[in-house]
């Protein structure tokens, strides 16, 4: 990545510290939009353009901090949902994200094959069942 941190957005910031993370893995997300890392195989999160990003955390880890996530205002929380959507216009956000991640991936025991990000569901970039 170029330029100074403080011109690079905070998703470039979150992604540059997390290549130097053991175990995570930069690629392509399956939605095709931006960036994403996986653990043990399963995809994790994925940065998405425009501010955003797509955390998995287990449902159990979700249920859990429902209120606290929704009342952060960073955090959109979708009932019955593993996956969380942050709002990263803020390196306070950058850090929330990061503090969210290393929960989902302390939740994560195995490879998971769960339901695409919300950027995918939303999107329309998948047929309906």
């Amino acid at each position: 990545m170029t330029g100074s941190p403080k011109s690079r957005s905070a998703a470039e910031r979150v992604a540059a510290q997390l290549t130097a993370w053991p175990g995570l893995e930069a690629g392509r997300p399956s939605c095709g939009t931006g960036r994403s890392f996986s653990f043990r195989g399963g995809q994790i999160l994925h940065l998405h353009t425009g501010g955003e990003a797509d955390l998995r955390l287990s449902r159990a880890v979700v249920e859990r901090f429902d209120r606290v996530l929704a009342d952060s205002g960073q955090v959109v929380v979708r009932p019955g949902d593993d996956w969380v959507t942050v709002r990263l216009d803020t390196d306070t956000a950058g850090a929330l994200l990061i503090s969210l991640l290393s929960l989902a991936i302390r939740a994560t025991e195995e490879p998971k094959t769960g339901q695409p990000c919300t950027w995918e569901r939303t999107r329309g970039r998948l047929p309906t069942p």
